[in-house]
């Protein structure tokens, strides 16, 4: 190996160092703390203020590598701001970046660039694309959008998509990790070739060795701890629910059948599925399974003169950085930056639901159907091994790096080439070790559900569970067949209502 000094080397990585600081991109910091001003107004309930600083970040971040995760934020808080048109934007420009990710080949010149720009630094050097839980739930926002902007033609293409983008990300997920284990494996033997050639020390790192770090040890537990397995992989309770609903306002019992009988395998104790599953059953004469024999279905149809509530409640898991110390060849003891979730918790327990039926007052409460921590969590639990390891081969191919610059400049017998490859190389590594905390920040903490028979008098009071207050009252058109009442809770006591009448 030519271990000669070239001032060549130092002067890139000079001109990278430059460029990012100049930026400010998130190689050096971390999204999370770029993104938190911005949701810390949309959490506080000023929604209007946050659509438009969200929507001029991502106009300004075009080009950045960070453009889907600030589309994606501007979509969400237009859409709670009511500014529907601008939220369809916001969205589309987000399927067009994803689309753009999926054809891209995996080797041409636009991803060589990529893959030299995160060896010299880090993942954040890679454009974002997104959890796969993203590309289903964008589906589900456009489709929100549609409702709102009394297009129903519109919603019920973006919920076939979302079905269809549901049972891509399966197959995309499992083309990932063996994707992503064949660069491991390549940058492991380029490591040991290296390490030959400078020393011979032994540089085969695998995620059983890593997982011993405490700080690694407590994420990915913490992770297997929140997933729920019953969902199965990637899938989304809400999803099927949607498109169940979806398949009711075209008439369609047998599919949305199918929707609710995979929702009881996902939440089998949940008694708002198990009386949507019994109720479709038995509209349609399907057989009902044996332990669901008591279950009484729902007086009224599911399909017409109904209220659905549904509840985006609080705040979903967001990645912050944490570093894990490890040893490794030539340089002993050292820091790696990864992400890994902080959950909030949930403020609102639900909500209370009061109408009239059949000449009485009566109530009910919304349930949980979809947990987007146990979501989000089996992701990132699936992902973390490879990620993490992944991220020590990165940090060890700089070290090897920077090693061989050392010892070039040592070796030159000049003493200032080689104070100041130390000093370059040592700043280097410090200024990119930044974990990749890019998401949808704006995503809520679970999804409830309730529906109700359409009130005698077209009214229905519905009152946050355990917060003080007169709740809000929803009037109802006399011709409208299905309504559905959009909540979203920022918070305990800040919470945003919109109502889609469908007649």
């Amino acid at each position: 190996m030519d271990v000669r000094f070239n001032y060549k080397n130092i002067n890139v990585a000079l001109l990278i160092c430059i460029h990012t600081l100049l930026t400010g991109c998130s190689s050096i910091i971390d999204a999370r703390k770029q993104k938190q001003p911005y949701i810390d107004t949309y959490y506080s309930g000023n929604v209007t203020l946050a659509a438009k600083d969200f929507t001029e970040k991502s106009e300004d971040r075009t080009g950045t590598g960070d453009e889907l995760m600030w589309s994606l934020e501007a979509g969400t808080a237009n859409y709670s701001a009511s500014e529907y048109q601008t939220s369809m934007r916001e969205f589309e420009q987000s399927e067009a970046y994803i689309k753009e990710f999926d054809q891209r080949a995996v080797i041409n010149a636009r991803a060589a660039g990529s893959e030299l720009g995160s060896a010299l630094t880090n993942p954040n050097a890679l454009p974002y694309q997104g959890m796969y839980l993203d590309r289903v739930m964008l589906n589900v926002y456009k489709a929100l959008n549609y409702f709102a902007l009394n297009d129903t033609a519109g919603a019920q293409v973006e919920l076939r998509r979302m079905r269809e983008a549901q049972k891509q990300v399966v197959k995309k997920f499992a083309d990932e990790i063996r994707t992503t284990q064949k660069e491991i494996d390549a940058q492991v033997q380029k490591n040991q070739q290296k390490s030959h050639s400078l020393g011979n020390q032994n540089t085969n790192i695998n995620f059983s060795s890593i997982v011993k770090s405490p700080a690694v040890n407590d994420a990915y537990k913490s992770s297997a701890n929140k997933a729920n397995k019953l969902y199965g992989s990637l899938a989304n309770p809400f999803v099927s629910y949607f498109s169940a609903l979806g398949y009711l306002i075209e008439n369609n019992y047998g599919e949305a059948l199918v929707d609710f009988r995979n929702l009881y395998r996902m939440n089998p104790h949940n008694h708002l599925i198990q009386r949507d599953y019994v109720t479709a059953a038995k509209r349609i004469g399907s057989a009902v399974p044996a332990q669901l024999s008591a279950v009484e279905p729902y007086a009224y149809p599911l399909n017409s003169k109904i209220v659905y509530v549904v509840l985006f409640n609080g705040r979903a898991p967001a990645l912050k950085q944490e570093k894990f110390q490890i040893v490794l060849p030539y340089v002993g003891y050292t820091g790696i930056a990864f992400p890994r979730y902080e959950y909030f918790p949930v403020l609102l327990p639900g909500l209370a639901i009061d109408f009239t039926y059949q000449h009485k007052v009566q109530s009910i409460r919304t349930e949980q159907v979809a947990d987007f921590d146990a979501i989000m969590s089996q992701e990132y639990h699936d992902k973390l091994p490879s990620m993490i390891t992944r991220l020590v081969i990165s940090t060890l191919t700089k070290e090897l790096a920077s090693y061989a610059i050392v010892h070039a400049a040592r070796q030159s017998g000049n003493s200032g080439a080689e104070i100041g490859a130390y000093a370059l190389t040592g700043i280097y590594k410090f200024m990119f070790n930044t974990a990749d905390t890019r998401g949808w920040e704006t995503l809520p903490k679970e999804i409830q559900v309730a529906h109700v028979p359409m009130p005698e008098d077209g009214k229905l009071k519905i009152s946050p569970i355990g917060v003080g207050g007169q709740g809000k009252e929803i009037a109802l058109k006399k011709d409208t067949n299905i309504a559905i009442v959009y909540v979203r809770a920022l918070s305990a006591n800040k919470l945003i209502y919109k109502l889609i009448e469908l007649e």
